[in-house]
């Protein structure tokens, strides 16, 4: 003779090692998300319905919210809860049914957010025209970052660029990317540019992160989202200021063009000059009409005299003119030429080690057996223990 819990235990046994693992589709029903973390639900089609469980370890793992009424397919085992006689399904993964997971996390997230206004038009800020400092948030040794820089040193080389290292793969990139951009928001920058280059959608799948959107969205500074190639959307670029199709793009969307700005300076001077020499022709025609209704040498040499001062004063205002360019084009130059003298000097000193210890820095011989300090070059720093 057999006891109830008996009976379900080997009941349950029969069960499990009958069907093993399963592959269930169904639509989801009575979801209940306990507070251990677990989720309790129903899963039914047309003629039927079984009670699941999904327990705490398995559910973290998916990227997309699961409600009521959505259509998946469980992959899990057949088994009984004891206690009750319960028949159920145990899972262990599930996904979407006929949407791939990580299309659905997109839709819903990118739809949770928009409805929040986080995408709204009213909240973009303006990209600043001639950016004094520029925030490059990427990783370090990325080919991005090279293709960005390239286009600084090609196109305006009067920005100083600020490089801010970050994952941009992995579980941990979001973290990271979000560490970086707060820390360029608080840089003084003008304008930060989120980049990476191209990849598959898992490659690009932490630019989809809610943190990260929502750091973004709380930046002081303007951010443009150059994520991937023109093909590739992420969450990032709905909530930045702005979006560019490559982080090459980016760079050439922001800086200005350095011969088109000469261009622009030239055209200015001409405008000016235009102005000017109209403004003096009305002049001279306004005199030469009150020349003619007077005809006493008194006024005639009083109106000789007034020709005489608008001619000085004329050649004086193009003098001024004329200085004011040449300074101009000679302060671009010597920027360009301080700019060159950086690099030389960051390119010559590039392996050179600071050393410190207790934030002071220290010379070899001071050093000891036993000391901890710190290593420091220009693009990273370590801890060191002196042996």
């Amino acid at each position: 003779m057999l006891s109830v819990s008996e009976l379900n235990e080997q009941a349950k046994s029969l069960l499990e090692t009958t069907f093993d693992y399963v592959e269930v589709k169904g639509e989801i029903s009575r979801l209940t998300k306990h507070s251990s973390g677990h989720w309790y639900f129903t899963l039914k089609d047309e003629k039927a319905a079984i009670s699941a469980v999904m327990y705490r370890m398995n559910n973290a793992k998916l990227k997309f919210d699961m409600t009521d009424a959505m259509k998946v397919v469980i992959y899990g085992k057949a088994s009984l809860y004891t206690p009750s006689g319960s028949y159920q399904l145990v899972a262990t993964t599930l996904r979407p049914d006929g949407e791939g997971e990580l299309e659905l996390a997109f839709r819903q997230l990118k739809e949770r957010l928009e409805r929040e206004g986080l995408f709204e038009i009213s909240h973009k800020k303006p990209i600043p025209r001639l950016p004094k400092r520029i925030a490059l948030v990427t990783s370090s040794t990325s080919a991005a970052l090279q293709d960005m820089l390239k286009v600084v040193s090609t196109r305006w080389k009067l920005s100083k660029i600020l490089i801010f290292d970050a994952f941009t793969q992995g579980e941990n990139a979001p973290s990271s990317l979000i560490r970086a951009l707060k820390k360029a928001d608080l840089s003084g920058a003008d304008v930060i540019v989120l980049a990476r280059g191209g990849g598959s959608r898992e490659d690009l799948w932490c630019f989809n992160d809610e943190g990260l959107a929502r750091a973004i969205y709380d930046a002081a500074t303007p951010v443009v989202s150059a994520i991937g190639h023109e093909i590739d959307y992420v969450i990032s670029d709905f909530v930045a200021d702005r979006r560019a199709l490559t982080p090459s793009a980016a760079m050439l969307d922001i800086l200005p063009d350095s011969e088109a700005f000469l261009q622009y300076i030239d055209k200015l001077e001409d405008e000016l000059r235009g102005v000017i020499g109209l403004k003096l022709a009305n002049k001279k025609s306004r005199l030469e009409i009150l020349a003619s209704k007077f005809s006493t040498n008194a006024i005639k040499a009083r109106i000789k005299l007034k020709f005489s001062e608008i001619k000085n004063k004329q050649t004086v205002l193009n003098s001024l003119i004329s200085s004011k360019i040449l300074k101009l084009g000679s302060d671009l130059k010597s920027l360009e030429k301080a700019y060159e003298m950086r690099e030389i000097f960051f390119e010559s000193t590039k392996d050179l080690i600071e050393v410190r210890m207790d934030g002071k820095n220290v010379t070899l011989e001071a050093l000891k057996a036993g000391d901890e300090v710190w290593l420091i070059s220009q693009s990273t720093h370590k801890t060191a223990k002196i042996l």
